[in-house]
C-alpha cells in the first residue's frame, strides 16, 4: 500500500514536471555522485519527553492540524502505516502534527526528491545528502534554517554539539541538521566470512586493494558463480569508498596525507589510478559483474541474493554488525586505509525543510523532538515492539527479532540509524554493547583534514558543476567498474573535465578554502 501511496505522489509529479518543461521547452540536469547504506541504532539517555516540545512552543499557532511529509532513503516496507500510526499517537497531541512517511531507493531518490522539490507537491522533511545542499539552496528548493536551528534546537544542540551542528553550511546558509553519527571515515572492504574462511583467509591478511587478488581467486574457484567485488551504477568498486575529502563534489579535493590544504584533481592521483587499474585487472578475471556500470541494486542485496562475496565501504563501531543484519550473511572487513575526521561524514546527510512547507516553525519544532524522544527514535528504525522487535535483554535496551520474523521477511526495520536524528537514545541490535555510543565517540575522535569543517559554495561556478557532472557521469562508471581500460579512458576522461572548467572550479575551490583556513 505504500508504494501505491508513492507511485500516484512521484506519477503527478513527474507528469506536471514534464508538462512544465514542454511548456518551457528547456530543462536542467544537475547532479551530484552520493551513496550509502544503513546502520544500527543503539541506546543512551539524553534529555527528551514531552517537556522538550520547545522552550519556544507558546508563540507558534498550532490550531490547524498539519500533516508532514517526511521522506527519507532507504527500503520501504508493508508495515509503514501501522508505524505511522504508532507515531501519529506521540506527535498529534503534542504538536498537532501528524506525519506522513515516504521512503525512496538509493537507486531512485535524486530524480525524485529533486522532483518533488521542483513542483508544488508539499515536501517538509528532506534528507539532504552531503554535496546536493549548495544545489537545493541555490536552486531555492529548501529554506535557510539557521534563524529555526537558533530558535528551536534545543535538542539538537545537545546531540551534535555546538561545534557540528552549523556543519551544514553553504555561504551562510544552512542546509540542514546533521545526525548523530560516525565523522570520522576510512575506506574498507566488508566480505561474507563464510566464505572468506572457507578460502583459508582472515580479515586479518588484507591491508590493501592488492592483497584482494588471492582471496577472490581462491573464492571464485569454489564459487565460480557469484560476483566477488559488489559494485552499482554511482557506486562502482574504483569509487565506492572514501579515499580522500571529496570537498562537497569531487571537483578537486584535499588528499588525506596534505597538511597544507593544497585542491587537486582526484583523478589524476596515483591513489585513484592505482585503484582504476586493480579494478581493471579483477574485472578481465571475472571478479566484477560486466553489468556493474548499469546496475542499480546496492551492494548489500546482491551479498542478501547470494549473488557477490564482498563490496567496498566506510566503516564505524558495529558495521559488521549492521551488514551482517543487512545481507542475512555473518560479515567481516578489512581497513584499506587510515581513519580521518572529514566533513563528508560529518555533514554527510543533513535534514532539510522544503520549500512548500508550509508551517516551517512547527515542522523543526518535531524535528527537535525527534533527536529528544526514544520513543519515536525505536518506533521510525525499528518498528512496533512485539510485532517487529522483542527484548532479548530489557534491562540493558539489546532487541532482536521476534520469533519466525528474519531479514528476509520482516515487515518494518529501517536499521538504518545514520539517517535517524538521534539514533543513541534508541535501543541496540543484538550484538552490540550498549556502550556502542562511546565506541562512536572515540571514533569520531580521529584527527581532522586540513579542508575539515568547510563546504564548498558553488554559486559561482554552477555552469561549471554541470558540464563537469555530465563528463564525469560519461565515463566514471565504466572505468570504476574495470570495463575499460584506465590507461586510455582516464587521460581521456581528465581531458574532457580540464575542457569543461575543471581548472575554474579548483580554482573557485581554492580560494575558499584559503579564506576557511586563515579564518580558522
Amino acid at each position: 500500500m505504500r508504494k501505491d501511496k508513492l507511485f500516484k505522489k512521484v506519477t503527478a509529479i513527474m507528469l506536471a514536471a514534464a508538462m512544465v518543461m514542454s511548456a518551457a521547452g528547456c530543462g536542467n540536469k544537475n547532479s551530484a555522485e552520493a551513496g550509502g547504506e544503513a546502520q544500527p541504532a543503539g541506546t543512551e539517555s539524553t534529555a527528551g519527553g514531552k517537556e522538550s516540545a520547545s522552550a519556544e512552543a507558546g508563540d507558534i499557532d498550532t490550531s490547524e492540524p498539519y500533516t508532514i511529509t517526511w521522506a527519507y532513503i532507504g527500503a520501504t516496507y508493508q508495515d509503514t502505516d501501522l508505524v505511522e500510526a504508532e507515531m501519529n499517537k506521540i506527535l498529534q497531541p503534542e504538536f498537532n502534527c501528524t506525519i506522513d512517511i515516504i521512503g525512496f531507493s538509493w537507486g531512485e531518490y535524486t530524480q525524485k526528491l529533486n522532483l518533488m522539490l521542483s513542483g508544488d507537491e508539499p515536501l517538509d522533511m528532506v534528507p539532504v545528502i552531503y554535496g546536493n545542499g549548495a544545489r537545493y539552496l541555490n536552486n531555492g528548493q529548501i529554506i535557510d534554517m539557521k534563524e529555526l536551528i537558533d530558535k528551536y534546537g534545543k535538542h539538537m544542540k545537545e546531540v551534535v554539539g555546538e561545534d557540528t551542528l552549523y556543519v551544514c553550511n553553504v555561504g551562510g546558509k544552512i542546509y540542514g541538521v546533521p545526525v548523530f553519527k560516525e565523522y570520522s571515515v576510512d575506506a574498507a572492504v566488508m566480505l561474507r566470512k563464510d566464505l572468506l574462511e572457507e578460502a583459508g583467509f582472515t580479515a586479518e591478511d588484507i591491508h590493501s586493494i592488492d592483497d584482494l587478488g588471492p582471496v577472490y581467486e581462491k573464492v571464485k574457484e569454489n564459487h565460480p558463480e557469484m560476483v566477488m567485488l559488489a559494485g552499482r551504477k554511482g557506486e562502482t568498486p574504483a569509487v565506492a569508498a572514501t579515499w580522500c575529502d571529496s570537498l562537497s563534489d569531487g571537483f578537486g579535493v584535499i588528499m588525506p596525507d596534505d597538511e597544507e590544504g593544497k585542491v587537486v584533481n582526484y583523478y589524476e592521483t596515483e591513489q585513484f589510478k592505482h585503484n582504476a587499474e586493480m579494478i581493471y585487472e579483477y574485472a578481465k578475471k571475472g571478479y566484477i559483474s560486466k553489468d556493474c556500470a548499469t546496475m542499480n541494486d546496492g551492494k548489500k542485496p546482491q551479498v542478501k541474493a547470494g549473488t557477490a562475496f564482498s563490496y567496498f565501504t566506510p566503516t564505524k563501531p558495529g558495521v559488521d554488525l549492521q551488514d551482517s543484519l543487512d545481507t542475512g550473511y555473518e560479515m567481516v572487513y578489512a581497513p584499506l586505509t587510515d581513519t580521518f575526521r572529514a566533513t563528508s561524514q560529518m555533514a554527510w546527510i543533513g535534514w532539510g525543510i522544503g520549500k512548500n512547507c508550509k508551517y516551517p516553525e512547527r515542522v523543526m519544532q518535531v524535528l527537535d523532538y525527534m533527536y529528544g524522544s526514544p520513543e519515536l527514535m525505536n518506533l521510525f528504525n525499528w518498528g512496533i515492539e512485539g510485532k517487529h522487535y522483542v527484548f532479548a535483554d530489557e534491562e540493558k535496551g539489546i532487541i532482536t527479532y521476534p520469533e519466525g520474523v528474519n531479514v528476509q521477511n520482516k515487515t518494518y526495520g529501517l536499521n538504518m540509524g545514520y539517517e535517524m536524528p538521534n539514533q543513541t537514545i534508541a535501543y541496540v541490535w543484538e550484538g552490540n554493547e550498549p556502550s556502542i555510543w562511546e565506541e562512536y565517540r572515540k571514533f569520531n575522535s580521529a584527527d581532522p583534514l586540513i579542508s575539515t569543517g568547510f563546504i564548498f559554495d558553488n554559486s559561482s561556478v554552477l555552469t561549471e558543476i554541470s558540464a563537469l557532472t555530465n563528463v564525469r557521469d560519461k565515463y566514471i562508471d565504466a572505468i570504476g567498474s574495470g570495463a575499460v581500460d584506465p590507461a586510455e579512458a582516464i587521460p581521456e576522461m581528465n581531458e574532457a573535465l580540464k575542457k569543461a572548467g575543471l581548472d575554474k572550479v579548483i580554482q573557485e575551490k581554492q580560494a575558499q578554502l584559503d579564506a576557511f583556513i586563515a579564518a580558522k
